[in-house]
């Protein structure tokens, strides 16, 4: 995704977590992208993004999900820690246009539901040729 978006669009990390463990998982996961802390959660709330379910968070996606972070890792189970977070609040991608307005959202319905980058990478073309 970095290559088609890298000449159209910014990409931002919004996050609630504490400044150590975004530095610690900048630094494990090797992230080129600009990361921001909402600890107040005002911009999640500014765009809808509530807390899930117990069911929504914890399903059978979410535990799919795992399983596979789990056969890709070379590192197994300690690529898995302990939440000191808010595991229920929900998360979302959107694309803002360059005039300032939200032009695409999307709002997850748990952990395991995200857009495909295609989608993403599209909704900014088109974001950026309106």
């Amino acid at each position: 995704m970095r290559e088609r978006l890298e000449a159209d669009a910014e990409v931002v990390l919004l996050t609630f977590t504490t400044a150590e463990l975004l530095d610690e998982y900048q630094q494990r996961r090797e992230l080129d992208v600009a990361m921001l802390i909402d600890d107040a959660r005002s911009v999640y709330a500014s765009y809808g993004l509530g807390r899930g379910s117990f069911g929504q968070v914890w399903g059978w996606a979410t535990l799919r999900r795992y399983a596979q972070i789990l056969r890709r890792s070379d590192r197994g189970w300690s690529d898995l820690a302990p939440s000191t977070e808010d595991t229920r609040q929900l998360g979302g991608d959107f694309v803002i246009a360059p005039d300032g307005r939200l032009s695409w959202g999307f709002w997850s319905e748990g952990p395991a539901d995200r857009p495909s980058v295609d989608d993403v990478a599209d909704a900014v073309e088109r974001a950026v040729t309106t």
